[in-house]
């Protein structure tokens, strides 16, 4: 009996234990409450005074800026007095900028372009709090941030060696240089993206163009390839940030250059001549139906989505607007605006503006208020051949700022849309010296730059004749690209010209002492590259 007593006097603790631990669940979520505390007021102890100003947030800290990068953000963790914080900002190199408050927030926006291939340190010390009492102003945390501008490099296509045909990376911080395509590959025209990263080229296949003996030229075929550029670009204030596992993903410190991928192939049309919006979302190709001629015209190509032909007229050349939402196109006897933002209908589209007597258009300005536009002047009542540049403003004026009796090849604005940088070229008395009776017809290319608020033009440099002429303005503004590739090796310089200002056929290069406000920009001592390429253009 004792013995069974004991049994269940055993047997019944230790279900009674349980029951009592059961009962009481609001302990243990208080002493775990206690303990979150506990950890966080020691956290905050040891993490110093939190009534201290300080920096929370810069928006270009760490990050490669670009010529599209006109303003960032600091935020701070109190309000500040605007003053202390504007006395005491510095930039190293000094940087012109306007300010402005919102709340917390601070913006400095650019007045000049960034130059690039620079590092920047922004700092900040002594600055005050808005709401502090004037006998106790408190205490700021010091702050310096460092933020970079983007490399000084181009690509042009090689036309000597291992380089011939191929695309190109010269980097002139590293002062060397990288084949990106294979050899396989002709290159024969390309666009940059926005950030460097990649390159969209079109090119024929010589080992396919060979084995089918087919039209060769017409036979492109679009390809991106990699630069080996990692961008860092700052953090779009007005997108949505991207999700939380993306910003957890570590970002690559590095890239490989040469890494193909075909955009576009050609088995049912021909691939003519293409160009690239600004966000790089959309191409826009000249395509021909390889069984049908009459089927010809514009294309639009999507990220992730089938190319789709564009239903309009026909027309020739064209160029995407600044905004990547309209297409400039050469229609008829002028040129029409058509719609080319995602949402527009794929039907038969109408222009949204039509500008006549303009057959080509060779720039629109970053903003896209105002473009350069050709009128070869076919209404002249003295019967005259000439071409006239115009300048055409949203706002729907038309200038026109110059008039040359042979043609304009090129025209590009410069970053603050001051200026415009044109290659032209006048008609001249070419007599060959053995026979002075005989006059043949010859140009003198130009490079000139107009002033676009003074209304002046100044002569850069003058060019051998009758070369193939490219022209690139790098993206702050600082330097100019010329490749020159005369036809006739043993042409003449014009007489009249200033020996110094001569170029000789090859790359150049041209570095521009910028611009002040009594003259515009000034034309350095010109560099010729010791290599050799054509359609050297800059990486944006």
């Amino acid at each position: 009996m004792a013995r069974r007593r004991s049994r269940r006097s055993a047997l019944g603790k230790a279900p009674r234990a349980a029951t009592l631990r059961r009962r009481y669940p609001l302990d243990r979520l208080a002493t775990t409450a206690m303990m979150v505390l506990a950890l966080v007021l020691g956290i905050l102890i040891f993490s110093g005074d939190h009534a201290t100003a300080r920096v929370r947030d810069f928006s270009w800290r760490n990050r490669q800026v670009g010529i599209e990068d006109r303003a960032f953000l600091i935020t701070f963790s109190r309000p500040m007095d605007p003053v202390s914080v504007e006395t005491n900002l510095t930039l190293d190199p000094p940087l012109e900028g306007k300010v402005s408050w919102a709340g917390r927030r601070m913006a400095y926006t650019l007045t000049e372009p960034l130059p690039y291939g620079e590092s920047f340190t922004l700092r900040l010390e002594d600055a005050k709090d808005r709401f502090a009492d004037p006998e106790n102003p408190g205490r700021f945390q010091p702050f310096e941030g460092v933020f970079q501008t983007r490399k000084r490099a181009f690509v042009y296509i090689g036309t000597e060696g291992d380089e011939a045909n191929r695309l190109v990376l010269a980097n002139l911080e590293q002062q060397e240089r990288v084949i990106l395509t294979p050899k396989n590959l002709s290159v024969l025209a390309f666009k940059p993206y926005t950030l460097g990263d990649r390159i969209l080229f079109s090119a024929t296949d010589a080992a396919a163009t060979d084995a089918a003996a087919t039209d060769g030229l017409l036979d492109q075929q679009l390809y991106t390839v990699t630069t080996g550029v990692v961008p860092r670009p700052p953090q779009d204030l007005l997108a949505e940030p991207p999700p939380f596992w993306k910003r957890l993903r570590p970002k690559p410190t590095e890239a490989t250059p040469g890494e193909l991928a075909l955009v576009l192939d050609n088995r049912d049309y021909q691939n003519l001549k293409f160009d690239l919006s600004a966000d790089g979302k959309t191409i826009v190709v000249q395509r021909v139906n390889r069984n049908d001629p009459a089927d010809f015209g514009p294309w639009v190509v999507r990220e992730g989505k089938a190319p789709y032909p564009l239903d309009t007229d026909p027309g020739g050349d064209f160029l995407i607007a600044p905004d990547s939402q309209s297409l400039v196109l050469l229609q008829g006897e002028g040129t029409a605006i058509l719609d080319l933002s995602p949402e527009a209908s794929r039907g038969p589209q109408q222009p949204l503006d039509f500008l006549p007597n303009y057959g080509q258009v060779l720039d629109i300005s970053n903003d896209g208020l105002a473009a350069a536009m050709v009128n070869f002047n076919q209404n002249d009542p003295e019967k005259r051949f000439t071409e006239s540049l115009f300048l055409v403003t949203s706002q729907g004026t038309e200038e026109e700022l110059l008039r040359v009796t042979g043609s304009i090849r090129d025209a590009q604005f410069d970053p603050s849309r001051r200026f415009l940088y044109v290659l032209a070229s006048e008609q001249v008395d070419s007599r060959r010296q053995d026979t002075l009776d005989i006059e043949e017809y010859a140009e003198q290319p130009l490079l000139l730059l107009i002033d676009l608020e003074a209304k002046a033009m100044t002569k850069l440099a003058t060019l051998p004749q009758q070369p193939t002429l490219s022209m690139s303005l790098a993206p702050d503004g600082r330097a100019l690209l010329l490749d020159l590739v005369n036809l006739d090796a043993e042409a003449d310089l014009a007489e009249d010209a200033d020996p110094e200002a001569n170029l000789t056929p090859g790359l150049w290069y041209l570095p521009l002492v910028p611009a002040t406000d009594q003259g515009p920009p000034l034309l350095d001592t010109p560099d010729q590259f010791p290599f050799q390429g054509i359609q050297a253009t800059w990486l944006p």
